[in-house]
């Protein structure tokens, strides 16, 4: 990969405009740079970068110029999908495991094998789900607090 297309993707604007030209139909330069918070001239330079290294194709109707993904770009703007939904995916388990934990925590008294292992439970499935060994870990640590409480 040539080093200044490493250093396009590297650079948010430019990642967030090819994935605005993929998912705005009909997709302009305007429409896209209202779309990523950019200035007009800002984003056309992005735009001829990502044209220049094939990954967008323009075609001029009037005075607009539309824009579409090339396969190319089609398959990098799926990468980036994929890559944020990666990124995104342990902070929304760890999230569900403070939920169990306040829960858990909050659970006393009478009925509470009731009301922990329902927990348990949710525990197993966000365990078989976790491929972040931190969250592996989170996830057993509070499942031994919840059998220690049961035991009790």
């Amino acid at each position: 990969m040539s080093e200044s297309l490493k250093r396009l993707f590297l650079r948010e604007k430019p990642v967030l405009a090819l994935l605005a030209v993929g998912e705005l139909k009909p997709a302009y330069a305007a429409m896209i740079a209202k779309r990523i918070d950019s200035t007009f001239p800002h984003t056309s330079s992005i735009l001829s970068e990502l044209e220049a290294h094939g990954l967008i194709r323009s075609r001029p109707e009037g005075r607009i110029r539309y824009l579409e993904l090339t396969d190319r770009g089609k398959r990098i703007e799926r990468a980036l999908v994929e890559l944020f939904g990666l990124l995104q995916m342990p902070n929304a388990h760890f999230k569900r495991l403070d939920k169990i934990r306040q829960l858990a925590a909050s659970s006393e008294g009478e009925g509470i094998t009731l009301r922990l292992g329902p927990l348990r439970r949710d525990l197993a499935k966000l365990k078989s789900l976790a491929e972040d060994e931190e969250l592996q870990r989170a996830v057993q640590d509070l499942d031994a607090f919840i059998v220690a409480a049961l035991k009790k």
